[in-house]
C-alpha cells in the first residue's frame, strides 16, 4: 500500500544524493505516520478485582473497513504465582480480531510460555496469564479487521484471581497496528 505520492522523475533529470535521500525520507515518514502506535505513559495497578476495565493508556483509533496486523509488548507483574492477569479488547461495532499473548501459564511461577490465541468480536473472549514476579511480560500479536465503523481498539484487563497484591501493567508497554488493507 503506497502511503505517499512518489516523486515523478523527468527524462534527463540528474538524480542527486540529496534528491534521492529526500524522497526516501518522505516515503519512510509517511509509512511510519500511518501506523497507529501507543506506548503506555504510566503504571496502572489493580487489586482485589476480576472485573475487566479499560487500560487508561492502551487504546488506538482504527479506520472503518480496514485490516491491521497487531504487535505489542505488555510488561506486568503481581503476586508471585497468584493474582495473575486477564485480558480482552473492546472493538468498534462488527470488528473482528484474532489475537494471542505469549505469556506465563496461570499460577505458574517458572515463567513458562503459554499462548492464548482467541477469536473475538466485540469484547467476548478473555485470555488469562500468570505472574512470575517482577516484570513478567507477554508478547501480543494478531490481526484486526474492522467493518463499516471506525472506532477504538482498547485493551481491558484485571486480575485473573482476586488478590490484595496489585497486578500492575507498567509504563512503556506498547501496542502497534500496521494497516495492510
Amino acid at each position: 500500500m503506497m502511503l505517499a505520492t512518489p516523486r515523478t522523475w523527468v527524462v534527463g533529470e540528474v538524480v542527486t544524493a540529496a534528491l534521492m535521500n529526500a524522497e526516501i525520507r518522505a516515503q519512510f515518514a509517511a509509512l511510519i505516520a500511518a501506523e497507529p502506535e501507543i506506548v503506555k505513559s504510566g503504571d496502572t495497578g489493580r487489586t482485589s478485582t476480576t472485573t475487566l476495565a479499560a487500560d487508561p493508556h492502551l487504546a488506538l483509533s482504527v479506520a472503518a473497513s480496514a485490516t491491521y496486523t497487531i504487535d505489542g509488548f505488555i510488561d506486568y507483574d503481581g503476586a508471585f504465582g497468584a493474582g495473575g492477569l486477564k485480558v480482552d479488547f473492546t472493538l468498534p461495532a462488527s470488528a473482528t480480531m484474532r489475537w494471542g499473548l505469549l505469556g506465563n501459564v496461570v499460577a505458574d511461577t517458572n515463567q513458562k510460555a503459554a499462548t492464548n490465541t482467541t477469536d473475538q468480536t466485540g469484547s467476548l473472549t478473555v485470555g488469562t496469564y500468570g505472574t512470575g514476579g517482577t516484570h513478567t511480560h507477554a508478547r501480543l500479536s494478531g490481526h484486526l479487521t474492522t467493518a463499516g465503523t471506525a472506532g477504538t481498539m482498547t485493551m481491558r484487563w484485571a486480575q485473573n484471581a482476586s488478590n490484595a497484591t496489585a497486578t500492575t501493567v507498567y509504563a512503556k508497554s506498547w501496542i502497534r497496528l500496521r494497516r495492510v488493507t
